[in-house]
């Protein structure tokens, strides 16, 4: 029992760290002059809206730059844990 404790607080102290790592890592995307920037928490740091688009265009490219961002820190945590880019 106390094993699987001790294999639960270390996977917990391995998930933070991955966190940690991955709050350091920026992505940029650009869709019809609609960039953001994101970290690996997916979070969003920037955005940067086309002033030459429309209401609706400004929506939809901001959303699918959004989208691919999302895909991006994807693509980028999952090579990183492949790679063992976490120091594990």
């Amino acid at each position: 029992m106390f094993n699987k404790l001790k294999d639960l607080h270390e996977l917990k102290k391995q998930a933070g760290a991955m966190q940690a790592a991955l709050a350091d890592e920026r992505v940029e995307v650009e869709n019809n002059g609609v960039k953001i920037v994101m970290n690996g928490n997916n979070e969003v740091l920037e955005i940067k809206i086309n002033p030459e688009l429309d209401k609706e265009g400004q929506e939809k490219h901001l959303k699918e730059t959004i989208n691919q961002g999302i895909k991006k820190v994807q693509q980028l945590m999952a090579q990183k844990m492949v790679n063992g880019g976490f120091g594990f």
